[in-house]
């Protein structure tokens, strides 16, 4: 199971693309002479936000898209920090502002105000993740193609020094933009990036508070009969958290969200095509069982064999190294690398447990939590570069 989730299943997406030649085109692909401005509402939801809010308005006013074309909407889930006075000073005529006050979660921020959106297409985004310039008019170059009807953009995590920006998150989101190009090459991904996308807005509907609108939201262009495509050319970036325990508690409220959207799919179009059910098996839900499968594993080589006895060395190791992460972590000492891989491995696999019995417990993680330390705008103050 673990060797399927990890590189079987981006083996065999190689395989299959080489098979099939080159696949449907890629993103990068996409007609040049093309250039189509459609009306495009850009929706940022936020919760005690003032940190990043007015770098977030500034970010979204400097994209190079025609000002007359674009419609920028934030939606204040009841934040009790300064973020709305933030937002009011940050603000031109250009920037419509939702004031919420009760605290109901993202999706709940999304359903308020699609009805009142203008753009043809819907862009979501977060309020800490930064658009480069050009990202916008590379999200919305697909959508030329009549048969596409979700967009992903590329996240890149950025923090100067940061081991989780390079062998932690950095390394574990090349991974994840590897398999969703393979995926699109083939015809359409499914996992979304809630930093960065866009859809149809006939494709828009309103969800069950529970559901994750990132993960339902592909689903829906997908039960339509659309494809979502993944393109590599429309960029942000996110300051990468500060610890890999911040990670650990991010990731177990985003599995949980996760497994109840799949669980609970939203209504609307047909039943999923199948190579999109064989997609969520092998990018996500081989994904989340991998824990037990390495249990299962660490048990079984315990056996009186010398080539299992090796092999049950070698994971001890990698353990006693991944728990060495950790203690260092928690002494606030730098982790070594030789460290910092097992740990950050270790720590995203025991998010999945804990998400799944969050999940059995009843939990849904309606209401987002952020990471306080992705929270700067950048170690300069700069939005990008």
């Amino acid at each position: 199971m673990a060797i399927y989730a990890y590189f079987g299943y981006p083996a065999l997406l190689w395989i299959w693309l080489r098979l099939r030649g080159e696949g449907t085109p890629s993103s990068d692909e996409h007609r040049e002479s093309a250039i189509s401005h459609p009306p495009v509402s850009l929706i940022i939801p936020a919760y005690n936000e003032e940190a990043v809010i007015a770098h977030k308005i500034r970010n979204s006013l400097d994209l190079e898209y025609p000002a007359a074309k674009l419609e920028i909407v934030v939606v204040s889930d009841g934040s009790n920090d300064a973020t709305e006075a933030v937002a009011r000073r940050a603000a031109s005529d250009r920037v419509k502002l939702v004031f919420r006050q009760d605290r109901e979660g993202k999706t709940a921020c999304l359903n308020a105000v699609l009805g009142e959106l203008s753009g043809d297409l819907f862009v979501f985004t977060d309020a800490n993740a930064f658009f480069h310039p050009d990202a916008l008019q590379r999200l919305v170059a697909p959508f030329t193609d009549p048969g596409v009807g979700c967009v992903m953009g590329i996240l890149e995590y950025r923090r100067e020094g940061s081991l989780n920006a390079s062998l932690g998150e950095g390394l574990y989101w090349r991974y994840e933009n590897l398999l969703k190009e393979l995926e699109s090459r083939l015809g359409s991904t499914i996992v979304g990036n809630g930093a960065i996308y866009a859809m149809r807005r006939r494709l828009c509907h309103p969800l069950p508070r529970e559901a994750e609108a990132d993960v339902a939201y592909p689903l829906l262009a997908l039960r339509s009969g659309f494809r979502v495509v993944f393109e590599r050319r429309a960029r942000c970036w996110e300051r990468a958290a500060a610890s890999v325990r911040e990670e650990f508690g991010r990731k177990a409220r985003i599995i949980t969200k996760q497994i109840a959207t799949y669980r609970h799919p939203a209504a609307g179009g047909g039943p999923l095509p199948g190579g999109a059910v064989f997609q969520i098996l092998s990018h996500k839900v081989a994904r989340w069982l991998v824990p037990l499968a390495l249990g299962g594993m660490f048990v079984a080589s315990a056996a009186d064999s010398r080539l299992l006895r090796a092999a049950w060395l070698a994971q001890a190791v990698f353990y006693v190294l991944a728990g060495t992460g950790a203690l260092l972590e928690s002494l606030g000492r730098r982790i070594p690398r030789i460290c910092f891989v097992p740990y950050y491995f270790c720590a995203v696999n025991a998010a999945s447990v804990k998400a799944m019995l969050d999940y059995a417990r009843g939990e849904r993680g309606v209401v987002w939590e952020k990471a306080p330390s992705t929270r700067l705008a950048s170690e300069n103050g700069k939005t990008h570069e």
